[in-house]
């Protein structure tokens, strides 16, 4: 009797219930369904509200520009939109992938350092933390697109504090097309300015075609000479560099090291106009090998941009060093190494020193341009005190093809020297400021998220400097920097 009366007051309360749990259900649907369409509405206005607002900055920027006769034409804005705010995970989980080349986990060996590379100051300014592995997506890992570069209070120098050592090192040059981001392409024989290894058979030809002469012309036309059309433009490349040396230099059958020569052409020419002994320590084997057989050059050693050392007996008149100073890991020890290895009076030239010219005033990305071997970036001033700093007296600091130039004396006594003015590190660390300003706007979409926290900031301050403006439309865009 009891379980027939629950059965009925259990269906008498479904039967009184159900229609009400409809009618909520179907409530609920219809709220949501309401807030949903407000929500939208809401969207709506927002949109037209960020509009109305940007049209109307745009309307008064270009009536201000109407009154001060100044007006940003459209042709000098770029294509690429710039919202006023970022949002997204920015593709961070996918930014870096392994190198095509890494078949192993990536050494660790990473430094921190806490005082200048250069001149050992512990005073500077954070001024760019990542490098050019930031937009390739092609990194090791994380940790390699990190570089914390950083401004020296006293030789201005900027340097990475965050730098890879030993085996990452090593590691990196040996996958150096892939680390600069250069295109690899598939060919017969080896690359010129390759990084590979070389197999007998690649050593072989490479004999063969530097046994041909280095002057070929052109007329009468000859296919398939065999011999190597790079030597000859190497040679009238360098020849800005030997009357340079030849000028400022009374060289006498002087004993001269090349360090990281394209192919030699540097200190052959030394030797052919002034007599002595050249060697040099090339940077691939590739290199070595044309060294070798094409200049009768001692080419004995491979450069270690990592522990710069010179195996090589005895002192030198003249050292000509390519593009050592900004790739240095240990840029004071090296320094250190070469002044101990120059007879007194013996000079130090370099060459193909980038200037941080290249992003500070052409309007490129600074991490675009910084690549993972840049390891210290300067202008003509910061390298000068950066040589005295090392017991070097400059004699001639000057720019050959937007790049620096530098030929200076070693000192037997340690060099005074003044270090950066306040002034010019005050100018030095705005113009810094402006350049990541503009690297952060000019990022694909994929990587603004890194930068969301500071994203409308930089924006405003891209605007007061005058990089950033709206076009017709009421968006924003960067200005082109004139060339």
């Amino acid at each position: 009797m009891k379980d027939l009366l629950r059965r009925v007051l259990r269906r008498a309360t479904t039967t009184l219930l159900q229609p009400l749990e409809d009618q909520a259900r179907a409530r609920q649907r219809e709220l949501i369904a309401r807030q949903r369409e407000l929500m939208a509405r809401i969207q709506r206005l927002e949109k037209r509200m960020d509009s109305a607002l940007a049209k109307a900055q745009a309307e008064n920027r270009l009536l201000a520009a109407r009154i001060d006769a100044v007006r940003v034409a459209p042709s000098k804005l770029s294509r690429r939109r710039i919202p006023r705010i970022t949002s997204g995970d920015g593709g961070a989980s996918k930014a870096f992938q392994p190198l095509p080349a890494s078949t192993t986990p990536f050494p660790q060996d990473l430094t921190t350092l806490t005082a200048c590379s250069v001149c050992g100051q512990g005073e500077w300014t954070a001024v760019c933390e990542y490098n050019r592995f930031l937009l390739t997506g092609a990194a090791p890992d994380e940790e390699a697109a990190r570089a914390d570069y950083a401004l020296c209070h006293h030789c201005g120098v900027v340097f990475a504090r965050r730098r890879p050592v030993g085996a990452r090192f090593r590691a990196l040059v040996d996958q150096f097309e892939e680390t600069i981001g250069r295109t690899v392409t598939a060919g017969h024989g080896p690359k010129l300015l390759s990084s590979r290894r070389l197999s007998e058979s690649d050593v072989a030809t490479l004999k063969a075609r530097a046994a041909q002469p280095v002057f070929v012309s052109e007329v009468p036309r000859v296919r398939d000479r065999g011999h190597l059309p790079q030597l000859m433009r190497d040679r009238l490349a360098v020849a800005a560099h030997i009357e340079i040396l030849g000028s400022l230099l009374t060289l006498r059958a002087p004993r001269v090291l090349e360090i990281r020569p394209r192919f030699g052409a540097i200190g052959a020419s030394l030797r052919r106009l002034y007599g002595g002994e050249t060697a040099a320590l090339p940077l691939f084997e590739v290199q070595q090998v044309i060294v070798r057989e094409v200049y009768g050059t001692r080419a004995d050693h491979l450069l270690d941009y990592d522990r710069l050392a010179i195996p090589y007996e005895g002192r030198f008149d003249l050292v000509v060093a390519n593009h050592l100073l900004t790739h240095a890991v240990h840029p004071d020890e090296a320094l250190s190494v070469i002044r101990e290895k120059l007879n007194p009076g013996g000079h130090l030239y370099l060459y193909n020193e980038p200037d941080e010219a290249e992003f500070l005033e052409t309007g490129k990305s600074i991490f675009n341009t910084l690549n993972p071997f840049h390891l210290q970036t300067f202008d003509g001033a910061s390298l000068g005190r950066a040589l005295q700093s090392a017991g070097f007296e400059p004699v001639f600091i000057g720019h050959h093809q937007d790049n620096c130039i530098a030929l200076a004396r070693g000192a037997s006594t340690p060099v005074a020297w003044e270090p950066i003015s306040t002034t010019e590190l005050a100018n030095r660390v705005a113009q810094y400021a402006r350049v990541r300003d503009r690297g952060i706007l000019m990022l694909p979409e994929r990587l603004r998220a890194r930068f969301a926290s500071e994203w409308d900031a930089v924006v405003e301050r891209g605007f007061a400097a005058k990089f950033v403006d709206f076009d017709g439309n009421g968006q924003l865009r960067l200005v082109k920097k004139e060339k």
